[in-house]
């Protein structure tokens, strides 16, 4: 199980619960599939048996002390065009029966049963987002491409716990603050190389924003970019020849890849056993962003004080 994103939160307040406690607390808020008039679902299910199709039942799966779990969102489909065409089809019948159009709250009316009508016979589609506890770090990682995702299962899990004292990482340099001294040749670690991607913007709201693939940042065209002003906004990198990713300027982490060495280990350490496979594909991973996290918040000057309380 590899994470593709990460948007990375940290506990204010120092955080444990036993793996039991945990699941029992889950168990509260598990999936359950959509009822025939529900038009989305949202719980919590075994992250194990999501990914290796294995019949499990855990709502956590932890190694050491770091606890994996997943959120698993249904909703029916039903598009608005397809809404819209039953609803002129009745308004017609009714203005033909009655000699006037339904308006206004009548009409919403109607439509409010059609739907109630149409998502019974509706197809459903279902979405899951992974996340990590890491008590140790005192972390919560969550794989999600956008922050709405991300959010959807933080909310979940404070409704499910009661309260979750967690809040964005945040750093005391800003992230687009280093991209852009680093793009300009400036302060770059050993253990950081830059890759061929990046995006560049105008601190005006409005103002320019360049895209680049495939490209040679250290050309004197970028370089030209950001003597006229603009900043880094996000930079592809490799750390320690291990982790391959997207750092934007909100800390998150995009189209996260590790090494090809890496990989093979895990698929060693798991042979043909797809429950091993997962233990050793959670197990790498997180070990991997146990050291680069920390060292990612060390190259940014550290963490803002007032999101750590001990």
């Amino acid at each position: 199980m590899w994470f593709k994103n990460l948007k990375i939160y940290r506990f204010s307040k120092p955080f444990k619960i036993s793996s039991e406690a945990l699941e029992q607390q889950l168990t509260e808020k598990s999936f359950q599939p959509c009822a025939s008039t529900q038009p989305s679902s949202f719980g919590w299910v075994a992250p194990l048996g999501a990914t290796t199709e294995e019949n499990s039942t855990q709502l956590t799966h932890s190694i050491a002390k770091t606890t994996m779990i997943c959120v698993r969102q249904e909703e029916r489909i039903l598009p608005s065009s397809v809404i819209n065409d039953s609803l002129n089809e009745k308004l017609d019948v009714i203005q033909s029966e009655t000699g006037r159009r339904p308006v206004g709250k009548y009409k919403q009316s109607i439509k409010d049963e059609l739907i109630l009508d149409l998502l019974p016979k509706a197809f459903t589609r279902s979405k899951r987002t992974y996340a990590y506890l890491d008590q140790e770090g005192q972390y919560l990682i969550v794989d999600a491409a956008s922050n709405n995702k991300a959010e959807e299962l933080v909310e979940l899990l404070r409704q499910t716990l009661g309260s979750l004292p967690v809040v964005p990482l945040k750093t005391n340099t800003l992230p687009t603050l280093l991209m852009t001294s680093w793009l300009k040749g400036n302060d770059l670690k050993d253990d950081f190389l830059i890759k061929d991607e990046c995006e560049l913007r105008e601190s005006d709201d409005e103002g320019a924003i360049l895209r680049c693939k495939r490209q040679d940042l250290s050309s004197d065209e970028i370089q030209m970019h950001l003597d006229s002003g603009k900043e880094v906004t996000k930079l592809a990198i490799n750390w320690n020849d291990t982790i391959e990713c997207i750092l934007q300027d909100d800390l998150a982490i995009k189209r996260l890849k590790f090494s090809d060495e890496i990989l093979d280990q895990a698929a060693d350490d798991g042979a043909e056993d797809p429950a091993a496979r997962f233990d050793a594909d959670f197990n790498l991973m997180t070990g991997e962003l146990s050291r680069f996290i920390p060292r990612l918040i060390e190259v940014l000057g550290g963490e803002l004080e007032s999101t750590i309380k001990n």
